[in-house]
């Protein structure tokens, strides 16, 4: 069962830190220069699953395995690339335990830079907060 699906635009926060300051100007035009990845984000009641990642190899996140969701600009990803709003073009930032921070563009519209972060952000939130509750 799905409880929610939409595409997404996927870096990691080690990847935006490699990026040059032509990677940025370039962000500022097309969130692609820096957002990589391209696929669908399935939510399912006990895992999330990022397809199209890399060819060949899709990302499944088990509820254990997150440590948080945040929906907020960070140093490696400002107002600035975001469309200059305060929270619009906020990327969705996945804390791994592992300490992979993933961070996700969800249904990104090209033009007017914004996303549907903010309600996955509370989705998944809630998602991990149940299953935190359950065990």
């Amino acid at each position: 069962m799905i409880l929610a699906e939409s595409t997404y635009r996927g870096t990691t926060a080690a990847e935006l830190s490699d990026r040059s300051r032509w990677d940025s100007f370039k962000a500022a035009i097309d969130q692609r220069a820096i957002f990589p990845r391209s696929g669908t984000i399935r939510l399912h009641p006990n895992r999330l699953e990022l397809t199209g990642r890399d060819p060949g190899h899709d990302v499944t996140i088990h509820p254990g395995e997150l440590a948080s969701v945040s929906n907020e600009f960070t140093d490696l990803y400002g107002r600035f690339l975001g469309g200059g709003s305060k929270t619009l073009g906020a990327p969705l930032v996945l804390e791994l335990h592992s300490g992979t921070l993933l961070y996700l563009l969800v249904n990104h519209r090209w033009f007017t830079e914004r996303t549907d972060n903010a309600q996955w952000s509370g989705r998944l939130t809630q998602w991990l907060t149940t299953h935190r509750e359950a065990n």
